[in-house]
């Protein structure tokens, strides 16, 4: 990880909205003069390659970023996309912060089952408590995809190392650091 990336200093400096990945369709164009635009290919992989591969990043990356949704969830109110406000993941917080969908159960933890729990959906027995977008979905169908997403669903280790850098490179992109080369410790 490198220290002292600079800030940026107005919102001309601040990439324009719609150019994030989406979790469901429709899809944007998400670069050019108007990344709002509708894509004529509303697929979920195309969209993520569309996001990702403007930006540098492979299917490999791709696929580890995903895995990023081992943390976290989504709220009903706020992203219009989770069917349930509330889960038995969910409802008892920690602390206030109650509520939303997660991908997977223990949503606090970074581990590869955000991968296992893929797997388990696409057999037939996926949790509907558990939330899983089409745009998870794809990382199990897309032939490009399917390679690192069964990778990381038998290897952890791999999935960790993998992520490890697809982090670092997305988070480092267009930035300036000072000192130039940034600090590393």
């Amino acid at each position: 990880m490198r220290y002292g990336r600079v800030d940026a200093q107005s919102d001309k400096e601040v990439p324009i909205n719609s150019r994030l990945p989406g979790g469901a369709a429709p899809f944007h164009d998400a670069d050019g003069k108007h990344p709002e635009k509708e894509s004529k290919n509303q697929t979920p992989d195309h969209h993520l390659r569309r996001v990702f591969y403007r930006m540098g990043l492979n299917d490999e990356e791709i696929v580890a970023l995903s895995g990023a949704h081992t943390l976290g969830r989504a709220h009903k109110d706020r992203s219009g996309l989770v069917s349930m406000t509330e889960t038995k993941y969910t409802k008892d917080g920690p602390g206030r912060t109650t509520g939303g969908m997660s991908w997977t159960p223990n949503w606090l933890q970074f581990d590869n089952s955000y991968f296992k729990l893929l797997k388990q959906a696409k057999e037939g027995r996926g949790d509907p408590e558990l939330l899983r977008l089409v745009t998870d979905a794809c990382v199990l169908e897309d032939d490009g995809f399917r390679p690192f997403a069964e990778k990381y669903e038998r290897d952890e280790a791999a999935f960790f190392a993998d992520y490890a850098k697809a982090h670092a490179k997305l988070s480092e992109l267009g930035s300036t650091f000072s000192p130039p080369g940034g600090i590393t410790i």
